[in-house]
This record gives structure tokens, C-alpha cells and sequence, in this order.
């Protein structure tokens, strides 16, 4: 499971897998000017994003499949390594020329997995869609957090892959639980987090995705 420790006064942010916690590039705003400014016309969709042999962000395609030069290609710290495909939430403008990037956002790719003793602690829950391409299962989540002293708090989250059923009208359906370790972290305050669950190998006709809120468990349906 992906995993997330807090100590005194900093958040320290490490998991297992391809994955970073809510993170965004300097010039990324959460609320932008709506007249004429730099961020009026600021676009936000999930994407892949390519890095170049000099590890500069290059282009990216968008879960509506459309494939966007970017007009200044940049380095950052969410994806690092050369020549490399990786998942985020791509902040533009778009231009004539490709896309202007305003901000970045690393988006939490969870692979399911079979666990013995699954966690689910609550999460809040802001959407679940599929991506248009159908190759991802996408969330949007809220995480509580918060600073202590305890260096052994960790925050862990998953997906634990659990039954696949066959229903009556031949189709086939895979369930599938969303994991959260609170890990005694305090809950002082929410922070977003965006997840995809590859689909692309799971050759079934739907989704059921089971997760655990403060209101009470929740299953978002889908049909891929």
C-alpha cells in the first residue's frame, strides 16, 4: 500500500509505488484570476506526461486522448527520471502553439491488489469517473492530516482487488475496495488527493468500487 508519514511541523510524503501526494509546480494557483489574467482561460485535465533524453516535460495526452505539445518544456520534481510516461493533472492554457502549463499535480496510480487484512478507515470522496480512453478508473479524495511527534504515524492507501462476479446476463463484474490506513495520524485538516486504477488489463464489463467515508460506505458503478 501507498504510504504517507507525518512528523513534527513537516509532512513527509513517501509511498511504494509511483505515487506523490497532492504536490504543485511554484507557479500553480488553487484559485485563479477569472478576467483576463494569465489563469482565465486555465484548463485542468489528467493526462500522461512524457519527459525527455534531458528530462524536460515535453508533451502530454489528456484522458480525452488528445495529444498536446507543451510551448516551454520544464523540468520538475514530480517527474524526474528521463524518458519517462508519467500520470498527473496538467494545469494549461491552451494556445495555438500546444498548451501553456501553468501547474502540475501528481496524480496516485494504485494498482489492485489481493491483501489479507485490508484497512478501510474513511476518506471523503469528491468524484469518481472513468477516463475517456477507458484505461483509468480516476478519484478524487480528501485525506485527513495532520503534524506530530509520533515518527511511527503512517498513512497508508491501496485498492484491494476482491471478488469477480458473473452475473445473470453473462457479463462479468470485478470488486474492488479502496484501502486507507489512518496510521494514527491526527485528522486536523483535508487534503486533496487524485487516484487512477488502471483498467486496461482487467478484462471485465464493469467496476464496482467499494469505499468507506465519514457518512458511511459508498459503491460507485462502472461500466467500462
Amino acid at each position: 500500500m501507498l504510504k504517507l508519514r507525518v512528523m513534527k511541523n513537516k509532512l513527509l510524503l513517501q509511498f511504494f509505488i509511483f505515487s506523490l501526494l497532492h504536490c504543485l509546480l511554484s507557479c500553480t494557483q488553487d484559485s485563479y484570476d477569472k478576467g483576463e489574467g494569465d489563469y482565465s482561460q486555465m484548463i485542468g485535465k489528467m493526462a500522461m506526461g512524457y519527459t525527455s533524453s534531458d528530462r524536460l516535460i515535453t508533451h502530454f495526452v489528456t484522458d480525452d486522448g488528445e495529444q498536446l505539445k507543451v510551448t516551454k518544456p520544464f523540468a520538475s520534481s514530480l517527474m524526474p527520471k528521463a524518458d519517462t510516461v508519467y500520470r498527473g493533472v496538467f494545469y494549461y492554457n491552451p494556445t495555438d502553439r500546444g498548451a501553456e502549463v501553468m501547474g502540475l499535480n501528481r496524480v496516485t496510480v494504485i494498482n489492485p491488489h489481493v491483501y489479507t487484512s485490508p484497512k478501510t478507515d474513511p476518506v471523503r470522496v469528491e468524484s469518481v469517473w472513468l477516463s475517456k480512453t477507458k484505461e483509468y478508473l480516476n478519484l478524487s479524495l480528501y485525506l485527513m492530516l495532520g503534524t506530530t511527534d509520533d515518527k511511527e504515524a503512517v498513512q497508508r492507501i491501496g485498492c484491494h482487488r476482491d471478488t469477480l462476479i458473473q452475473n445473470t446476463d453473462g457479463t462479468r463484474t470485478l470488486h474492488l475496495i479502496f484501502c486507507h490506513d489512518q496510521g494514527n495520524v491526527p485528522e486536523f485538516y483535508s487534503q486533496r488527493i487524485y487516484c487512477s486504477i488502471p483498467t486496461q488489463d482487467v478484462d471485465v464489463d464493469s467496476i464496482s468500487l467499494r469505499i468507506n467515508t465519514y457518512q458511511g460506505l459508498i459503491t460507485s458503478k462502472t461500466k467500462l
